[in-house]
């Protein structure tokens, strides 16, 4: 099968001439891909345009890549969310000297909920 890129990033046509996206979620904690594919909207109606896929594609990607910052802290938000994610990016030397750094920042700014995080207080770990 033929898949030509359109103009929208993340949005290809086949070679039946049916669009369809694919969107990048990211990698899991033992560096596996994920992606999220589809050739219907919400309605369940197939795109005519890719226009109407791209549309569909960023709804579909606010909903799987969006985190909910909610009352989390900057501990949590390391440590949980950005730390496993980083690992499966970089090699494992790269993660074992960065991530020291980012744990030096966790005990700086670590009770700070991610809502509450000010440009001064970012500042104030910077000097």
């Amino acid at each position: 099968m033929t898949v030509s890129k359109t103009k929208y990033a993340d949005v290809y046509k086949d070679d039946k001439g049916h669009f369809f996206y694919q969107i990048f979620l990211g990698r899991d904690a033992k560096g596996k891909k994920h992606f999220k594919k589809g050739r219907k909207d919400e309605l369940k109606h197939y795109f005519t345009s890719a226009r109407a896929a791209h549309i569909e594609a960023q709804r579909v990607k606010q909903i799987y890549l969006n985190v909910n910052l909610g009352d989390m802290t900057y501990a949590s938000f390391i440590k949980e969310k950005f730390l496993p994610k980083y690992k499966a990016d970089v090699e494992g030397s790269t993660y074992e000297t960065h991530s020291k750094m980012f744990l030096h920042a966790v005990d700086f700014l670590g009770n700070v909920t991610l809502k509450k995080l000010t440009v001064e207080e970012c500042e104030r770990y910077r000097t």
